[in-house]
């Protein structure tokens, strides 16, 4: 049987992840999907350290053949803040509704997330008072998934961290040297049990600061269908 692991090795700004896949083959290959997904087909005696060398000998090429993929890759048009398009939160699809009734705010009326502006508010405008309202709601909602991820680290002895919101270019989170979990703020528009894994995936690495297989263990012991939430939010949020 296959046996399949999700590793990532020092790369740029952000890191290179790759699932590595061990089977019953003699060599190493690397392949470059053209969603993006870097996969390593490894013979079962290969360690994680062997292949992560071997990765990091060809992290030039991946590198090339991820840019080349995302150049052709269909483009989300760029969002202008206007009347009936779609903006996710919660894992929730919402049909944006702009108004000039009442002072700037954004409120949720159903299936629709009203967004008031001043009359004729510019694109600037109406973007700050969007991206205002995502940043209230990640600081209302991530202490609460925080709240409901952190006791199986805290009984092997992990403590709370102190929880820090930005807007990160390529992660949806870090654990920081200093003991801070580190979230981005776009995250809120995953569903909770997504940002659940997030959270998880990043105080594990208050144990484990690499993807090995023991923080891959730990992961799996806390968070058995882990793997199943990665997954779904990239196709929720990329």
């Amino acid at each position: 049987m296959d046996e399949f692991a999700e590793l990532e090795i020092p790369w740029g700004d952000s890191g290179l992840r790759f699932t590595l896949v061990r089977s019953a083959r003699k060599t190493l290959r690397i392949a470059v999907a053209p969603n993006g997904r870097v996969c390593v087909s490894a013979p079962v005696a290969a360690t994680d350290d062997e292949v992560c060398q071997r990765v990091a000998r060809r992290g030039g090429w991946i590198s090339r053949q991820l840019r080349q993929f995302d150049h052709w890759r269909p483009k989300t048009p760029p969002r202008q803040y206007l009347s009936g398009e779609t903006h996710l939160f919660l894992g929730r699809q919402y049909r944006l509704h702009v108004t000039s009734e009442g002072a700037p705010d954004v409120r949720l009326d159903g299936d629709r997330l009203v967004l008031a502006v001043h009359e004729e508010g510019s694109f600037t405008h109406r973007r700050t008072v969007l991206q205002r309202w995502y940043a209230l709601q990640s600081r209302r909602i991530f202490p609460q998934r925080l709240d409901v991820a952190v006791p199986p680290f805290l009984r092997v002895g992990v403590a709370k961290p102190r929880l820090i919101i930005r807007v990160l270019a390529r992660r949806w989170g870090s654990y920081t040297a200093a003991g801070n979990l580190v979230l981005n703020r776009d995250l809120v528009r995953a569903s909770p049990h997504l940002i659940d894994y997030v959270v998880t995936h990043e105080l594990a690495h208050a144990v484990h600061p690499d993807h090995g297989s023991d923080w891959q263990d730990l992961v799996t012991r806390t968070m058995p269908d882990w793997r199943e939430r990665k997954r779904q939010l990239e196709q929720q949020l990329l």
